[in-house]
């Protein structure tokens, strides 16, 4: 049994860390300007709500290490759930963003959509082409969505 990790990256995360904080900050500035009302307890309740988000994101940013298991006839996500090649139609690949599509499902699972590290890009993308050959699976080079 072949069995080759690869530490991965959540997609687009760095630009939603970005984009929340630009949006936080604008509803801060806001609250700060704005008279007291039902508007000013709602876009606290709102700012609140992003802040929490926007320590998830920090978190699973800086403090997780996702990686992608590929096995001889399964792949193990970043969530360590075992998906068996015969629920896996086909591999997406839209630039450096990868997504494992499984049968009856019309998007992409988050936990089978990431990016490789790096210094692990090249070697991680052949051994995708080479579990995807082994096991019959068509890489379709083209943009999907993913399923949060």
């Amino acid at each position: 049994m072949e069995l080759i990790t690869f530490k991965t990256i959540y997609p687009r995360s760095l630009l939603n860390l970005l984009c929340m904080l630009i949006i936080e900050a604008m509803l801060f500035r806001n609250v700060i300007y704005d008279e007291n009302g039902i508007l000013k307890y709602s876009l606290i309740v709102i700012l609140t709500y992003i802040l929490g988000y926007i320590v998830f994101l920090i978190w699973r940013l800086f403090f997780t290490k996702p990686s992608i298991t590929l096995e001889s006839d399964h792949v193990i996500s970043t969530k360590h759930r075992k998906y068996d090649a015969s629920e896996i139609e086909c591999i997406y690949m839209n630039y450096r963003r990868i997504g494992i599509k499984l049968y009856g499902k019309r998007l992409v699972p988050m936990d089978l959509c990431f990016y490789f590290q790096r210094g692990q890009e090249s070697a991680g993308v052949e051994a995708v082409h080479e579990w995807a050959e082994r096991n019959d699976k068509e890489i379709k080079h083209k943009f999907f969505q993913t399923l949060a």
